[in-house]
């Protein structure tokens, strides 16, 4: 009997600590619901202002309205093109020469500098003077494993770009150099060739464009160095930081001396709605989808023809022949003429040779 008792007395007392107080007080848990709020009018000195029980916005007034009024212009980037000081460009029998308006140490520091960023880790120069710089073969385009693999049985190695840099001070004026450029291809258990004119291997022709910009652009960056800051600040070619290049033509051009800014450098505008140009009249550009004809050789420099065929690419085009895309872009600095040369193998170079049109010749 006193075991059942215990156990009764247990299962109470859990049931009374399960419970709470909520047997002896009143639960006012939910009189939250019912309640209304107790509130007193504030009483204030006669004259005051009307309280208002507002939100306050500093500033509010100048904090545009959410409704567009105008249309709604894109942001545009910032400008990517640079200025550049005029640097000479001319060729010889087998060499490039730049006309560096600089004295010879700058223009070496400026070499120097532009190879270290082409070869990256390591040094780039093999040999270096007072006046000259050669540098180590440079591999512009890299073999795979299998490339190598196969390089290694047939002792048949790829051919590598070296580039010799001569610097000589014009007469009478010390503070313009001459760098003449040349290149020569390196085969590994083979003699290199000799030097010869960058013009004539499409990978150094493009190694010296993209110096020609950078020297131009480096010298209008320090141009506290030169005297006739002036002067050099109207060159009209632009470069940007991949090598490509923009002419600017004025500010607030009208269209219609755009296009006679265009046709005085012997651009053609073509015929339809698109923006292009081409170096030649229409009817000489060549197009995806003219009609060409096969031919094969014959042996003695000859051909034959065998049919016509209609033309799938522009592989076997050359640059001149091509219509580009352009446009005017509106900037600060002026309206610039960028044209657009993406469908081509070599942008750089095609780039540099359509804006060479605006160079004067007589400089």
């Amino acid at each position: 009997m006193k075991k059942v008792s215990l156990q009764i007395v247990g299962v109470g007392s859990i049931a009374f600590m399960l419970s709470g107080c909520s047997l002896f007080f009143t639960d006012s848990a939910n009189e939250y619901q019912t309640e209304r709020s107790t509130g007193s009018t504030l009483e204030v000195p006669e004259g005051s202002l009307t309280i208002k029980d507002a939100l306050v916005i500093p500033n509010e007034q100048k904090i545009a309205d959410l409704e567009a009024t105008n249309t709604f212009v894109t942001p545009r980037a910032p400008f990517t093109f640079y200025p550049m000081v005029q640097v000479g460009v001319s060729e010889t029998d087998n060499a490039m020469v730049l006309t560096v308006p600089a004295n010879m140490t700058q223009s070496k520091r400026i070499v120097s500098d532009f190879l270290t960023a082409l070869h990256g880790a390591g040094s780039a120069i093999a040999t270096e003077t007072d006046n000259t710089i050669v540098t180590i073969p440079f591999d512009f385009h890299p073999q795979g494993w299998w490339a190598n693999l196969w390089s290694d049985i047939t002792r048949l190695y790829p051919k590598k770009t070296a580039f010799n840099f001569a610097f000589s001070e014009v007469e009478g004026e010390p503070n313009k150099t001459l760098v003449t450029i040349q290149y020569r291809d390196e085969q590994e258990a083979m003699e290199p060739t000799a030097w010869e004119s960058p013009t004539e291997n499409t990978d150094a022709y493009g190694v010296a464009v993209r110096l020609w910009g950078t020297t131009g652009r480096q010298l209008n960056q320090s141009s506290a160095y030169l005297s006739n800051r002036g002067e050099m600040a109207a060159f009209p070619i632009w470069v940007d930081h991949q090598g490509q290049f923009a002419v600017r033509l004025g500010n607030q051009l009208t269209p219609d001396a755009v296009e006679s800014a265009l046709l005085d450098k012997g651009f053609y505008l073509m015929p339809g709605e698109a923006s292009l140009i081409a170096p030649v009249p229409s009817d000489e550009v060549e197009r995806v989808g003219d009609v060409i004809s096969l031919d094969v050789p014959t042996g003695n420099g000859e051909s034959m023809k065998l049919f016509n065929v209609r033309r799938r690419n522009l592989d076997d085009v050359n640059w001149d022949k091509r219509e580009y895309p352009y446009e005017i872009l509106q900037q600060k600095a002026g309206d610039f003429l960028v044209i657009d040369v993406s469908a081509t193998d070599y942008p750089e170079l095609t780039s540099f040779h359509l804006t060479q049109r605006f160079v004067n010749k007589e400089d």
